[in-house]
C-alpha cells in the first residue's frame, strides 16, 4: 500500500487532492477551513456545481447505490457508498473520523466512494464495492485504484473490548505505555486494506494519505477529539473530456 501526506497536494487552503489516482479524475477532501456554512466556497473551489453534488443520508451501512444522470438519490437515501460512470457527476461522502475510500477502474471509467466507519466496515461496505464494480461492470479487480482518505489512525482509536470480537485482527487490547494506561486500540484501516485484498485489490493499487484526523485536528474535523457537527467533505467525479 502505498503511502503517506505526499499522496496529497493542497491546491487552494483547505482544498486536499489525492495524488495517484490519475488525471481523469478529482479526487479530493476539505480541511477545517471549510465547514456547513461556507461549503459552497469549496465546491466552486474544485469547480463543483452545488446542482452535481451527490449525496446520501449515510447510516454506516453497507448499503451501495448507482449514480447516473437520470438515477440520482435523495438526500434522505440511507446508504453509505455510491458508483458511477456519469462525467461531472459528483459523489459525496461526510466524515470526521470515519474512512473516505475513493475507487476508480480506469478501464471502464467507474468512480466510487464509500464512507466506512466500523459498521460498514464489519458489514463489508469495502468488499461489496469492489463486488459491484465486478458484477455490474465486469471490473477486473487488480485494474481497480483505491485512494483511502483522512481517518482516525490506530494511534489514536481507542475503543472497548468488544472489538476483540468484531475484529480479533485488528485490535489490540489496553496496555500500560510508559506508567499510564492506555485503552484498546482498533487499526480499521488495516482492516479495510485486508477486505479490499481479500477481493483482489492489489495492495500497490492502494493508495493511503496516512492523515490521522485525531492528531490532525488543527487542520480536519474529528469527532473523537471535539464531538463536533462539522464534517470533511470527501468528492470524487470523473472529469468531463470537453
Amino acid at each position: 500500500m502505498k503511502g503517506a501526506e505526499s499522496m496529497i497536494q493542497e491546491s487552494h487552503k483547505g482544498v486536499h487532492r489525492v495524488e495517484g489516482l490519475g488525471d481523469e479524475v478529482l479526487a479530493v477532501f476539505s480541511g477545517r477551513e471549510f465547514n456547513a456554512s461556507n461549503r459552497k466556497d469549496y465546491l466552486k473551489e474544485i469547480n463543483i456545481l452545488p446542482e452535481n453534488l451527490v449525496l446520501l443520508n449515510q447510516v454506516h451501512s453497507a448499503n451501495l447505490v448507482l449514480v447516473s444522470n437520470d438515477k440520482k438519490p435523495s438526500p434522505d437515501c440511507k446508504a453509505d457508498g455510491m458508483l458511477s460512470t456519469t462525467p461531472g457527476i459528483a459523489l459525496g461522502i461526510f466524515t470526521a473520523d470515519c474512512v473516505p475510500i475513493y475507487f476508480w477502474d480506469p478501464q471502464h471509467r467507474i468512480i466510487g466512494i464509500a464512507h466506512a466507519g466500523w459498521r460498514g466496515v464489519y458489514h463489508g461496505i469495502a468488499r461489496k464495492m469492489v463486488q459491484a464494480y465486478r458484477q455490474n461492470f465486469l471490473s477486473e479487480p487488480s485494474a481497480i485504484k483505491i485512494a483511502i482518505g483522512p481517518a482516525i489512525r490506530k494511534c489514536c482509536y481507542e475503543v472497548g473490548a468488544e472489538f476483540a470480537d468484531f475484529f480479533p485482527e485488528y485490535y489490540k487490547p489496553p496496555r500500560k505505555l510508559k506508567g499510564l494506561a492506555v485503552g484498546g486500540r482498533m487499526d480499521l484501516v488495516a482492516a479495510i486494506q485486508a477486505d479490499l485484498t481479500s477481493e483482489g485489490i492489489a495492495p500497490e493499487n492502494v493508495v493511503d494519505t496516512g492523515v490521522c484526523t485525531a492528531c490532525c485536528q488543527d487542520r480536519f474535523f474529528s469527532f473523537r477529539k471535539e464531538k463536533t457537527a462539522e464534517r470533511i467533505l470527501s468528492i470524487i467525479c470523473i472529469k468531463p473530456q470537453n
